[in-house]
């Protein structure tokens, strides 16, 4: 075996941070489930120093952990904080107030990138580069700069040394996601392995900067006809991995908007082209922007919105668009029996659960806005609502789902503080009628019609020759039935423990039975007047014994 020290001694050091951090925020009952006492200094362990907290509860607590933890774990648990179908509310409220913060590296830090980039002379590329950072985020930094044509830019410049910093932490995570399964300290519903390699697939986009490039490309060319949506232009021959060179957007913040006292920015309007761009987004395009916070929109020119931060996005397939738009539509005229069949449709569901209940849920759901006007409705507090409805139900939704609702409810509330009297639901209802009437037409009904056959065609066309098969195998005595057993190896490895010790008790018990048979005759040598081989009989089954009886009291099962 070939040990790496330097990585071994990178995870024990994390391990040790994480440790402290836990005792700090009052969560040594993690350290001691998790068995993470090992990893403090000698002196630490016995006399841990362990800060109760007592005001904050136990999720502003880990919430607080998770921020101390750094970039990894901020991520990790800004995902969590979009995944209502595993984790309480109470939760949920508090990881949405993470933030994406860290310290600002010095520009000889950055410069590392750049030169990894664009070579060792990209000053020559520039006019100037402002060595102040203008942002810092846990993955890239930001600084204005100037091309030698005068156009204004900005650098996006990765981290040195993140990738290899989110590495580690992603295998220490996978551990003690593991660990924590193990002991049971999740509901049998929560899929860690599933969760974690899910964030794994997103960190991993978030830092290829090319990846987001093409979100930016795409994003671009589906707003191409808007006159009211912008997107930055992306320098390509300046961009990488690592860097992306951007058109400086010139603007307002939307994040600003409680200084937003200029007249001349018409925000009912801007409101409602952000609730119409969301729409296009979700049912028309299906690739949305799935981070639409207000640090991430401008408003331009009085009456334009820009977007900028392309690095996490969601996509949504066409059925997944139809099921979206008939939900919505379903959602509106509060037509129980779609809803229940879109959410077993696109969920993942307990076998267990009990339909009726289900649906009896969704009509007090429904009840609660019985006889509300559209523009009374709250539609954060439906969203809430729904969220709470999956997790007590115990309904595992996809990851776009959830990244699609946040994404509407960030975009309520920006719109909200825009307009305090805008309302989605109406922008929604509106945009999906003229949905229904363009998806309804005879051109676009003959394609979808189409393409059904063609699923049918290519799903069937199969069908007679494997049937053939079968017979002929079942005709020839040749049918053979695999099994395949799931979820077995624990009851397997308890079979094992149960007839080793079976066995030994069988062997102990024939020592004692030989040796009291040896001891009643008078064979040579003896020992303390009984034959020598029957003493040394009772002995080795004595010294088994207690083995076994030590084994039995540490697996905690007698």
């Amino acid at each position: 075996m070939v040990f790496n020290l330097p990585k071994q001694y990178q995870h024990f050091q994390r391990y040790r941070k994480i440790t402290q951090i836990l005792l700090k925020n009052g969560l040594g009952i993690l350290v001691d489930w998790l068995e993470l006492d090992k990893y403090l200094p000698f002196k630490e362990r016995l006399n841990r120093d362990e800060n109760s907290l007592n005001k904050k509860s136990f999720a502003a607590r880990v919430r607080q952990v998770l921020q101390e933890l750094g970039p990894t774990y901020i991520k990790f648990g800004q995902l969590l904080s979009t995944r209502a179908d595993i984790l309480p509310p109470v939760y949920i409220k508090e990881l949405r107030k993470l933030q994406d913060k860290a310290e600002h590296l010095s520009f000889s830090d950055m410069e590392r990138v750049l030169i990894e980039e664009l070579g060792d002379h990209y000053q020559e590329k520039f006019l100037e580069i402002n060595k102040k950072p203008q942002a810092t985020a846990s993955i890239a930094q930001t600084h204005r700069a100037k091309l030698k044509d005068g156009s204004d830019v900005i650098l996006k410049i990765q981290r040195p040394g993140i990738e290899k910093s989110i590495k580690t932490d992603l295998q220490i995570l996978a551990n003690l996601a593991g660990l924590a399964t193990e002991k049971g300290l999740f509901p049998p519903f929560f899929k860690t392995d599933r969760l974690i390699n899910e964030f794994k697939e997103s960190l991993q986009k978030e830092l290829d900067f090319k990846r987001e490039l093409s979100n930016m490309n795409k994003f671009a060319a589906n707003f191409g006809q808007n006159e009211f949506v912008i997107i930055p232009t992306v320098y390509e021959e300046l961009s990488g991995k690592k860097l992306l060179v951007l058109e400086e957007i010139k603007g307002i913040k939307l994040s600003e908007i409680d200084e937003l006292l200029n007249p001349d920015i018409d925000a009912a309007f801007i409101a409602e082209i952000g609730a119409k761009a969301l729409m296009q987004q979700i049912l028309l395009d299906g690739f949305f922007h799935a981070d639409p916070h207000p640090g991430n929109i401008f408003i331009v020119d009085r009456n334009k919105l820009a977007y900028i931060d392309f690095g996490l996005m969601g996509q949504l397939t066409a059925e997944d668009r139809d099921k979206m738009g008939i939900l919505f539509v379903a959602v509106l005229k509060k037509d129980i029996d779609i809803v229940v069949d879109i959410l077993i449709d696109i969920g993942d569901l307990d076998p267990n659960l009990n339909i009726r209940k289900f649906k009896l849920e969704i009509q007090d759901w429904f009840n609660r806005y019985y006889g509300a006007e559209l523009a009374e409705i709250d539609f954060l507090g439906i969203i809430d609502d729904l969220e709470r409805l999956l997790y007590n139900l115990k309904i595992r939704m996809p990851e776009e789902f959830f990244l699609l609702f946040r994404a509407i409810a960030v975009s309520q509330g920006v719109a909200y503080k825009l307009d305090p009297n805008f309302n989605i639901i109406e922008v929604a209802n509106d945009f999906l009628i003229e949905l229904l009437i363009n998806r309804f037409q005879p051109k676009k009904l003959f394609s979808r019609l189409l393409n059904k056959l063609w699923d049918y065609r290519h799903a069937t066309k199969d069908i007679p020759g494997r049937v053939s098969k079968i017979i002929n195998k079942v005709i020839s005595d040749d049918l053979t039935i695999n099994f395949k057993h799931k979820n077995l190896e624990g009851l397997s490895n308890q079979l094992d423990i149960v007839s080793n010790r079976l066995s030994i008790s069988m062997i102990i018990s024939a020592l004692i039975i030989g040796s009291s048979m040896i001891i009643q005759t008078d064979m040579k040598p003896v020992l303390f007047g009984i034959p020598l081989l029957g003493f040394l009989g009772y002995s080795v089954a004595g010294i088994m014994g207690l083995f076994l009886v030590i084994s039995i009291f540490k697996s905690g099962r007698f």
